[in-house]
């Protein structure tokens, strides 16, 4: 598990890495646009790649390490016995919700492959392999959460 949880931290050190590279691009094309203005060509679609990566890389090393954003609606219930299994549940549908965007991610990627964006003629497929990638790591991390909740014993 914790080689896993390193993996999916290398992971999301990169989306950090595309996030600096893409606050660097914005703030020179900002900078060239209404200083002199030239601005960059393409910078909407470089904007949209940029967070594919930024959103996608990153997801599943949020959701392993409890960084996302969470509501407890359901707390004061949560203490009957019938009602403990509820977080796996709500892990395991999770998983099986991202499973399915991967694998429809996945499936549609290679069926446009020839796709290229307008402005920069870059290629969609490797942004679109990303969210199927990340999808499915995201799908994995639930699945071993909603585990790890059902195992759990009550207090």
């Amino acid at each position: 598990m914790e080689l896993f949880g390193r993996f999916l931290r290398v992971l999301a050190l990169a989306a950090g890495g595309v996030l600096l590279i893409l606050t660097v691009y914005t703030v020179t094309d900002v900078v060239l646009r209404y200083v002199f203005n030239r601005p960059f060509s393409g910078s909407l679609e470089f904007t949209e790649f940029s967070m594919t990566l930024v959103i996608f890389l990153a997801i599943a090393y949020t959701g392993w390490t409890g960084s996302h954003i969470a509501i407890d609606l359901f707390d004061q219930w949560l203490d009957r016995p019938a009602l403990r299994l509820l977080p796996s549940l709500i892990a395991f549908a999770g998983a099986l919700l991202f499973a399915v965007i991967a694998w429809r991610a996945f499936v549609e990627t290679t069926a446009t492959l020839p796709q290229i964006s307008n402005m920069l003629r870059w290629p969609h497929y490797p942004f679109r392999y990303t969210v199927a990638f990340g999808s499915a790591m995201f799908a994995l991390v639930l699945f071993i959460q909603g585990i790890q909740a059902a195992r759990r014993k009550p207090d």
